[in-house]
């Protein structure tokens, strides 16, 4: 299986990138012959509400000069301390070796009967949780062959207001341009065929719409997946 894996970054986000490059993670999938890395906006800065057009160029782009089955998008910033949840299923032996992959993250203010003491876990204090993080990793089954990620969300209406409402660089969000219910992996990180990456490419009129309605680059990928099945 070959994999190209994308580091998503921006010219704005250099000490992000720098900080990827120092984790042990970064180190083992370079040391991957099955494995390509490369950078995708390091020469540029994207405005927030220009994402979905990022992303449709990047598919684009690689699927026309690159080789791979799987082309995996991560963002630079998942060694950060707001995604500090992600250090468990960041693992290079569970994703490339053990095929475990998907998952989906409830949030400790959120859990119900089939969360147990044992799927709960705490992460100590860091710069950006200065109480800590609760939360669970809950195994979930494969969606597709073509489409696969680490958190699988599936947001309601007031989710997105909420998203709206939180994320000062995003314009407006037209809550009905596209269905707001889609389950899709966050954007964090993201594997996709290269069949399903080439169909990507080639909806840059609908990412650019996307931009201007419902500026989400990681919803736009749950959304073709399903014109693409």
């Amino acid at each position: 299986m070959k994999y190209l894996f994308v580091i998503y970054t921006d010219s704005e986000y250099k000490e992000h990138l720098q900080n990827f490059k120092t984790q042990e993670f970064y180190k083992q999938i370079c040391a991957d012959e099955n494995i390509e890395v490369i950078e995708w906006g390091s020469d540029f800065h994207t405005d927030y509400n220009d994402l979905p057009i990022k992303t449709q160029q990047m598919m684009k782009w690689c699927s026309e000069n690159k080789e791979y089955d799987y082309l995996i998008k991560c963002d630079d910033t998942i060694f950060n301390d707001r995604w500090v949840h992600y250090s468990d299923r960041l693992v290079y032996e569970n994703i490339f070796k053990n095929d475990d992959v998907e998952y989906s993250w409830k949030w400790g203010d959120f859990f119900n009967d089939t969360i147990t003491e044992d799927n709960k876990v705490y992460y100590e204090p860091n710069t950006h949780w200065k109480t800590g993080l609760l939360g669970a990793w809950i195994k979930i089954n494969q969606i597709s062959n073509d489409y696969r990620g680490i958190n699988l969300l599936e947001l309601e209406e007031k989710d997105w207001l909420g998203f709206e409402k939180n994320h000062d660089s995003v314009d407006s969000i037209d809550i009905n341009f596209i269905p707001n219910d889609i389950p899709f992996f966050e954007g964090k990180f993201y594997m996709v065929s290269k069949k399903f990456s080439i169909f990507i490419g080639e909806h840059e009129s609908f990412a650019k719409e996307l931009s201007t309605n419902f500026p989400v680059e990681d919803l736009m990928i749950g959304y073709l997946i399903e014109d693409f099945k």
